[in-house]
């Protein structure tokens, strides 16, 4: 069982790094807490406090500089509305890395040196490597979308979304649990090696739940065309597509489906919720879903976090993963003024006590090392099923769902 379960989630994973390649009760997401108005960073006086940000960007693998600009977005939120850590200022240092284990390293040491509470990860494909350097610092290296088993497999690491394993697990259970379907097939980032792992785990979770059409289609990240992977995905007019590729390829992926009239329903992992990916398909967006991580945002209204986010954050700036560094931020800044005596020892023990915290824009989580046994840094598992209608994502069932108790069906 568990030496199944590692290959699923190895698998999982490694699609997260193959991204790189180029109010009611059910709605609610968590409040960064206070009024929507309140002191300036000028008036606050306060010793200021230092969180560390670390992301990937103007590299050939990817570029994530709206992470970092939404994290800012919560800092200025966080000191103009919220009265920063008890009168305390926030103040964001921020790191760029191009994707490799060296400058993730090289990065970690310059944020360690700044002496922060806390580092926030946007998405850094070094993170394995960087890990120890925070470990041996004992600051806590916390994120909104968790990309590597570095950062997930870390007891020093807090992950306040489970990312693309959570998003991948919820899928599958909206479409077993809900939709009851019958055949499923899967176009993926092709990953050399892997796809033994995606037959044992992938194959085993859907036929277990009853479905006898199982396909699975590999395909190049920076594929010339993506029409032929399509089509073979769409052969047969499947219940549901699942699509695990990058936010870009995901944008021609859409647009090929589009172009030749594919019919099935396709399910898209969390980093392909951008609006630059429907909106690639011209209006033919019937048939589109995305798992996330995290609430969608409404053209209006919301809590005053998600209102802060909209006026901050251009459309299509607007990410799970922009929207998991506005929320981490958010959240450290929660947890940060609770404590008497802020420090990058308080916020790790105040973290590991979390049990259904508010999470700004997104499921309560639980720091207990125990959501997902193998990924101990896990703190969350839910995700919301999203469609894009009127020029915006919206909700599908209205509810989370959590696919995690998925992996008790590998052997």
């Amino acid at each position: 069982m568990r030496q199944a379960s590692r290959a699923l989630f190895a698998f999982s994973v490694a699609f997260s790094v193959a991204l790189a390649g180029v109010g009611c009760t059910s709605q609610r997401g968590g409040s960064s807490g206070g009024a929507s108005t309140g002191s300036s960073s000028g008036t606050l006086t306060g010793t200021p406090i230092t969180l560390g940000f670390v992301t990937v960007e103007n590299s050939a693998l990817g570029s994530y500089p709206e992470t970092r600009r939404a994290a800012q977005a919560a800092v200025d939120r966080a000191n103009s509305a919220l009265d920063g850590v008890g009168g305390h200022p926030l103040r964001l240092v921020t790191c760029a890395t191009d994707g490799s284990p060296e400058s993730s390293q090289n990065c970690a040491n310059q944020l360690v040196a700044k002496k922060p509470l806390a580092v926030v990860g946007g998405i850094d494909f070094g993170t394995q490597a960087a890990m120890p350097i925070y470990e041996s610092a004992h600051i806590p290296y916390v994120t909104g979308s968790p990309q590597l088993s570095g950062e997930l497999n870390s007891k020093n690491a807090f992950a306040l979304s489970g990312g693309t394993v959570s998003e991948l697990l919820g899928i599958t259970e909206y479409l077993t649990a809900t939709k009851h379907i019958r055949s499923a097939h899967a176009l993926y980032v092709d990953l050399p090696g892997l796809l033994s792992a995606a037959i044992q785990g992938s194959q085993n979770i859907l036929r277990k739940k009853g479905v006898t059409d199982v396909k699975l289609i590999a395909e190049k990240a920076d594929a010339a065309d993506f029409a032929p992977a399509v089509t073979q995905a769409a052969a047969g007019n499947p219940d549901a597509i699942i699509v695990v590729f990058q936010a870009a390829a995901c944008a021609r992926i859409a647009q090929a489906a589009a172009a030749l009239n594919v019919r099935s329903d396709m399910y898209f992992v969390g980093t392909c919720a951008s609006p630059a990916v429907p909106r690639a398909a011209g209006g033919r967006t019937d048939n589109l879903y995305f798992a996330s991580s995290y609430l969608p945002v409404p053209a209006s209204g919301g809590d005053a976090d998600m209102a802060a986010f909209r006026s901050a954050v251009p459309d299509a700036d607007r990410t799970s993963a922009s929207q998991g560094a506005f929320s981490t931020v958010l959240n450290l800044r929660a947890l940060l003024a609770k404590l008497p005596a802020p420090s990058a020892a308080t916020l790790t023990a105040a973290l590991k006590a979390t049990v259904n915290e508010p999470n700004v824009m997104a499921h309560p989580y639980t720091c207990d090392g125990k959501q997902i046994e193998i990924f101990p840094a896990v703190c969350d598992t839910s995700v919301r099923l999203l469609r894009w209608q009127d020029n915006a994502f919206s909700d599908v069932t209205g509810d989370w769902v959590d696919g995690r108790q998925l992996i008790t069906l590998i052997n």
